[in-house]
């Protein structure tokens, strides 16, 4: 239900060049975080203190030995244009429109508080 990595040096060195375009490990990480992996965190790690050993651990719901039709569920976290609605969009136009408004009738209001104020004067 999940995957180690023993030694970070040694698997960046030799292992990330052979898949990706680079052995850095933190952009492996942020690659499987874009895909649902979430790293484990054990109790008596209490996430605060570095572990002893150079092992991290990661699991995602899908990734289930024995279980390759689920890995088909694994999919890239997208955050795409079309998932906003378009009534979101009409109010937000909505909101803009009153906005601008408003920002039109206080210039007015100012423009004649600094009338009367240079009357006073």
């Amino acid at each position: 239900s999940s995957f180690h990595v023993f030694d970070q040096g040694q698997f960046a060195k030799e292992v990330l060049p052979k898949y990706f375009k680079h052995n850095n490990m933190a952009s492996f990480v942020r690659q499987l975080n874009m895909y649902g992996f979430r790293k484990v965190v054990h109790i008596e790690q209490g996430g605060l203190v570095k572990p002893e050993k150079d092992d991290t651990e990661f699991q995602h719901p899908y990734f289930i030995r024995g279980q390759e039709h689920l890995l088909e569920n694994i999919k890239r976290k997208v955050t795409s244009v079309s998932s906003i609605k378009n009534e979101d969009i009409k109010v937000r136009q909505d909101n803009v429109t009153k906005l601008l408004t408003d920002i039109q009738v206080m210039k007015g209001k100012q423009e004649s508080m600094d009338s009367k104020l240079i009357a006073m004067k």
